[in-house]
C-alpha cells in the first residue's frame, strides 16, 4: 500500500497541497494519506517557564490550525487521512517521518529557482529535496501542475 506524506507549513498552502493529495489518492485509492505539520520549538528562554504538557498542547493546537484547511478539503472529498503534528526542525522532521512511515511520495511545493536553488535555501520543500538528495536516491516523480512529489 502506498503512503503519501503531505507536509503543510502554512494554512495558505493547505488548499493546494490538499488538492494534489486528493488527485494522488484518486489515482491510487488504496493509498494512505498523512497530513503533517512541524512546529519549530520555542526558544529555551521561553519554554522553561511552561510545563511540558502545556507546550505539547500549544504546539498541537498551532499545528492543527495549519492542517485544518487541508483536513476539511480531504474530508469533503472523502479521502481518509491521518493527521500528525511534530515539533522540531521542519525539513529534517519531514524526511525522518517519511522514512519511519515508509512514505513513497512527499507532496512538496514548487522547487526554488535561481540563486535560492543554488544556495539550497528557500522553502522547506527545497530543504526537504536537498536532504532527500543527500541521504537517499533522488528520483523525482512527476506531479500535478504547480508542485512536485518526491520519493521518500
Amino acid at each position: 500500500m502506498k503512503e503519501i506524506l503531505v507536509p503543510i507549513h502554512s494554512a495558505s498552502e493547505a488548499a493546494d497541497a490538499a488538492a494534489r493529495a486528493i488527485a494522488l489518492f484518486r489515482a491510487e485509492p488504496a493509498a494512505h494519506v498523512h497530513l503533517l505539520n512541524v512546529q519549530r520549538p520555542l526558544p529555551r528562554h521561553v519554554s522553561r517557564f511552561f510545563p511540558r504538557g502545556e507546550l505539547r498542547e500549544f504546539h498541537r493546537e498551532a499545528g492543527m490550525a495549519m492542517l485544518n484547511p487541508a483536513i476539511r478539503a480531504l474530508d469533503d472529498a472523502h479521502v481518509p487521512h491521518v493527521d500528525h503534528v511534530l515539533v522540531g526542525e521542519p525539513a529534517r522532521a519531514i524526511v525522518e517521518f517519511a522514512q519511519a512511515h515508509g512514505c513513497g511520495e512527499i507532496v512538496l511545493d514548487e522547487p526554488a529557482q535561481g540563486l535560492m536553488s543554488i544556495l539550497r535555501a528557500g522553502s522547506i520543500g527545497s530543504q526537504v529535496r536537498h536532504l532527500i538528495a543527500t541521504h537517499a536516491a533522488d528520483r523525482a516523480i512527476p506531479a500535478a501542475p504547480g508542485g512536485s512529489t518526491e520519493p521518500a
